[in-house]
């Protein structure tokens, strides 16, 4: 089998809501794809599944003390759909003793938030009759080290998904013992009253529940991660390539964009080469200022995803890593595409791990593929089972972070992927490209101190001048101390706000942009307001509010602006 074609890591390329601000062509292709483990392949047959938890937070009995336990389990998502999981040679089997590889996952100290309460009639009852129930934020993190059974580590992750923990109003089951065996009796968590869900929470058994649902729940995402790094992933997945559309000629992106899939669909990899070269030019012709440039911002995004696929498939990780940092670069933290670029690191990763741990497996034609065990079957009937040790009374949490803090010092380091999750290095022109924003006659662009630390109490940007068709500019906060004098070069603004800049004055040639509408430069320490605003044909409201301005500068200011103009003033 080409190894190529073995080791293409599943990269299901689908656009974010608001990932592209240009018009776009996509193509879509589906490959078929197997996926190797991140660890040694031919180690996976005999695992140990270990849950390292405090006594006193989560026990065995806490697991089996009501049912429901797969309904938890699956609750938190299925395997990745369409995808086969399986062992090559040798069915895999979780174990308790004699294992091949260890999995070893430890809880973390539970942080709840404020629960936030909600209420529904009750069907069947007297009119005003309601059941209450409270929806908890909970941060519950958890720590895997996969490994040898002598103490090496092969790859280890952690997992702390914000979770939302339900109690109350819910069907349950109560699990009952006789002589070895086990019972479970339905019933309903229900309550009249916030008070009464609150109460019912502070107690043991309240806590006990809680814990015990944070914990499936989580340990659901736990298993989501683990199984795509410890057996063989088989199926097709989808890739989208970009290109752009509208008015200019982009007849050689499309060409570009046509030759790369026919050699992801062929699994001819070298014939990519040429689209590589192409988008990474169209990608340095990027126009960060005008977005009905050519190339834009995200017209560039769109060539950096395209580099990004094309170089992890070809085992090109360093030159990946540089895409995406490249992507990064163009993003936002915090939002859709920071996400997406998140996700996309997480393959490049799995892919270069896989590579290095089994680059010498090679996979026979007639080879066995074994269906491979599902964990959250695993546990969820291991909770009726006296004499297993899946739950380890012991807090490893701390230690287990030590382990993978030595591990990743010489396998994560200096990876590609860690060079992935840093943005490349990017000018002024380009960061403030990345923060236009589409509004009504034009673009929009706001810095703020919470964003750009960096430049509080610096000059005003020069580049921002330099943007064309910009008609709302918000730099509150900013301390920059003066604007410049040529501020007329943003000849159709319409919103200027200069809130909090440490302003003594403000240029004549504000003067010069006759469209401009509205000017917020409250909180500053203006005495005085150039008279050229007259010439300013659509002015209509001044804000001075916190400013040292006398009274008579106020009747002046009236005076000069007329009854049409409002303005703002202590």
């Amino acid at each position: 089998m080409n190894v190529k074609r073995i080791f293409l890591m599943a990269l299901c390329m689908v656009p974010v809501a608001g990932v592209f601000g240009q018009k776009w062509s996509t193509k879509k292709t589906k490959i078929e794809v197997v996926e190797f483990p991140t660890v040694p392949a031919d180690a996976v047959s005999r695992i140990a599944f270990n849950l390292y938890a405090d006594a006193d937070y989560f026990s065995l009995d806490d697991l089996r003390r009501y049912g429901g336990n797969m309904d938890l389990l699956k609750s938190s998502g299925e395997r990745l759909s369409g995808m086969k999981y399986f062992t090559v040679g040798a069915e895999a089997e979780v174990v308790d003793v004699g294992p091949t590889i260890m999995v070893d996952v430890a809880i973390g100290p539970e942080k709840q938030g404020i629960p936030i309460y909600a209420s529904e009639p009750v069907k069947s009852s007297e009119e005003d009759a309601k059941t209450y129930w409270a929806n908890v934020p909970c941060q519950l993190p958890m720590r895997v080290r996969i490994g040898s059974p002598e103490g090496e580590v092969w790859d280890a992750f952690e997992v702390n998904e914000p979770l939302s923990i339900r109690y109350g109003n819910e069907k349950i089951s109560t699990m009952s013992s006789s002589k070895g065996s086990f019972s479970y009796s339905k019933g309903t968590l229900k309550f009249d009253s916030e008070a009464a869900v609150m109460k019912r929470l502070e107690t043991e058994e309240g806590s006990r529940f809680f814990r015990r649902k944070a914990v499936l729940l989580q340990l659901s995402n736990v298993i989501n991660e683990l199984e795509t790094r410890l057996f063989f992933l088989k199926g097709k997945v989808e890739l989208s390539l970009y290109s752009g559309r509208g008015k200019h000629d982009y007849s050689e992106l499309d060409a570009a964009r046509d030759v790369a899939v026919g050699s992801f669909e062929s699994g001819y990899l070298e014939g990519l080469s040429s689209p590589i070269e192409t988008w990474q030019n169209w990608a340095e012709k990027v126009d960060f200022t005008d977005k009905k440039a050519k190339v834009t911002r995200g017209l560039a995004l769109g060539m950096h995803l395209n580099l990004a696929q094309a170089h992890l498939y070809r085992n090109e990780f360093s030159e990946c890593a540089q895409a995406i940092s490249d992507a990064r670069a163009l993003v936002l933290p915090g939002g859709d595409e920071a996400q997406f670029l998140e996700g996309l690191q997480s393959r490049l990763m799995k892919r270069r791990r896989a590579l290095d741990a089994n680059g010498n497996f090679d996979i026979a034609v007639d080879a066995e593929e074994e269906k491979a065990p599902d964990f959250k079957n695993v546990i969820g009937k291991r909770s009726e089972n006296k004499d297993v040790r899946l739950i380890q009374p012991e807090n490893r949490f701390a230690a287990i972070g030590e382990d993978m803090a030595r591990w990743s010092a010489t396998a994560v380091e200096g990876s590609p992927e860690a060079a992935a999750a840093s943005a490349s290095e990017v000018s002024l022109a380009q960061r403030l490209g990345s923060r236009l924003q589409q509004t009504m006659g034009g673009m929009m662009l706001r810095l703020n101190p919470l964003s750009d630390p960096d430049l509080v109490g610096d000059d005003f940007p020069e580049e921002i001048l330099d943007i064309p068709n910009l008609v709302y500019l918000d730099i509150s906060g900013m301390r920059f101390g003066a604007l410049p004098e040529d501020i007329d070069r943003l000849a159709v603004l319409q919103t200027l706000v200069v809130t909090r800049n440490d302003l003594t004055a403000l240029p004549e040639s504000l003067g010069n942009i006759s469209g401009l509408k509205k000017l917020f430069a409250n909180n500053n320490e203006l005495s005085q307001i150039p008279s050229t605003l007259t010439r300013c044909t659509q002015f209509k409201m001044l804000d001075v509010k916190g400013n040292p301005i006398g009274q008579e500068v106020v009747v002046q200011l009236e005076q000069m602006l007329g009854e049409e103009v409002k303005i703002k003033h202590d």
